[in-house]
């Protein structure tokens, strides 16, 4: 039951930040691309740079905020998922990029009030 309302969840969070990043200039290539180190939740472009997104979605703050997920693993992951992805070309890419980012979305949902998304540009450290 739990696994079931987390993808729910996860996928709704998803869902949003595509929104999010397209109504803010970006063109979402591919959603949940996978690789051989595991799966990108979002690919865009924007003024021919790529942005990889990875997007972490809570009902609250309870556990902390979301973007506190993405530690030093989960970086390594993204880093090595995307050199995969674009060694192996990302369909819907329409030229090479000229910068590549990896970068986080934040989706905090409650019952209550309306869906509170951050974005976080270049996260690797």
């Amino acid at each position: 039951m739990g696994g079931q309302h987390n993808r729910t969840l996860g996928n709704a969070g998803e869902e949003l930040a595509a929104g999010w990043l397209t109504d803010h200039g970006f063109r979402v290539v591919a959603r949940n691309l996978r690789t051989s180190y595991g799966e990108l939740d979002i690919v865009a472009e924007k003024m021919g740079c790529v942005h990889v997104v990875e997007v972490k979605t809570r009902k609250g703050s309870g556990y902390g905020s979301p973007l506190e997920a993405i530690d030093h693993r989960k970086q390594e992951h993204l880093r090595r998922s995307t050199m995969a992805a674009l060694a192996a070309g990302v369909p819907g890419l329409t030229r090479s990029a000229r910068d590549v980012h990896i970068d986080a979305m934040s989706v905090l949902m409650s019952d209550s009030t309306a869906p509170v998304i951050e974005f976080v540009e270049d996260i690797l450290v």
